[in-house]
């Protein structure tokens, strides 16, 4: 008898939603094919992806830098380069909050470090739920019946946060990019 495989989550795509590690690097330092289409000088999404990461540590001085821990608890950083340096986010960042970047890429910061650069506050949203109760959400959506209700209403249980935040990933299309998505 054939055991019944569990599909995979949607968060759990490797590619959709990869590590930091497997982020391409910056365009400008050489083309990744795998993410990005490119013709005369000018880069493109070839599709989607977003990477998430759980806050251990923020520090908000002329802009905010977070450090965060990836699905495989590999710690990484994102600095916001936004018009405002993250300000207008400040509020949300939470330690054990989840921080998702559309678009992410590695790149190299003057202090040699490398991480992820944020330039546009609609490629950044701070999840308030842990990236493991995130994960889980993601999991229960995955093996629900067509039908059947993803979330309980706005009690504020953790569980309940969790699977509204995974709702905005569920209602896209992960495919071939035709347009960017934001937040």
């Amino acid at each position: 008898m054939p055991k019944y495989k569990k599909p995979q989550s949607l968060l759990r795509d490797s590619f959709k939603f990869p590590i930091f590690s497997d982020l391409p690097e910056n365009p400008a330092n050489g083309v990744n094919l795998k993410y990005y289409d490119g013709c005369l000088h000018k880069f493109k999404p070839r599709r989607h992806w977003c990477f998430l990461g759980e806050i251990v540590d923020s520090v908000g001085l002329e802009r905010v830098t977070l450090r965060v821990k990836d699905k495989d608890g590999q710690i990484g950083t994102i600095r916001l380069y936004t018009d405002d340096g993250g300000k207008a986010l400040q509020h949300k960042i939470k330690k054990g909050h989840t921080v998702a970047v559309l678009y992410g890429e590695q790149y190299c910061f003057t202090d040699m470090t490398v991480g992820i650069r944020v330039e546009d506050a609609s490629n950044i949203k701070i999840i308030s739920c842990s990236l493991e109760q995130l994960l889980k959400a993601s999991d229960d959506v995955a093996v629900l019946r067509e039908g059947q209700p993803t979330h309980c209403g706005s009690c504020g249980k953790a569980d309940c946060k969790a699977l509204v935040g995974v709702q905005w990933f569920t209602t896209k299309t992960w495919g071939k990019c035709r347009e960017c998505f934001s937040f």
